[in-house]
């Protein structure tokens, strides 16, 4: 009899509170699924300052300390998806993103939007591996 599949949730206060019905990540086995993330401080709650590129970094930062927490990495992100607004922006997205990122890179999607919450430039959004979780105790 094989054990059932670990699932938790996770909601930090290390990123932006949610502000909606979601959670920051779900971990399912030893794969860790992170809610979109825009730039925004998680103290003030405020979007940072700088346009597209200070929002994409803050939006990998919040991103990496919800996988932080789960026991995982920017390294162990397999696949990461990224919406943003203005097409203008994608050699600043691949700039930005290639220097918060390690080869090999993760596989992604890249996309273009009408608009995003509350006039975000930029989200991004990532599934990521961890360690396997001991379900036996």
């Amino acid at each position: 009899m094989t054990a059932a599949p670990l699932t938790t949730h996770l909601t930090t206060t290390n990123a932006p509170v949610p502000r909606g019905p979601y959670v920051h990540a779900r971990l399912h086995d030893n794969l860790v699924y992170v809610t979109a993330q825009v730039g925004r401080d998680p103290v003030t709650g405020a979007f940072v300052p700088g346009g597209f590129k200070a929002e994409l970094n803050q939006a990998i930062t919040n991103l990496e300390q919800i996988l932080t927490e789960l026991g995982s990495s920017l390294h162990q992100v397999i696949k990461a998806e990224v919406q943003f607004v203005d097409e203008d922006d994608l050699d600043d997205m691949n700039t930005t993103y290639a220097a918060r990122f390690s080869q090999p890179y993760p596989a992604r999607t890249s996309y273009g939007v009408a608009f995003l919450w509350k006039g975000a430039a930029v989200q991004i959004s990532c599934t990521a591996t961890v360690a396997p979780q001991d379900v036996t105790s």
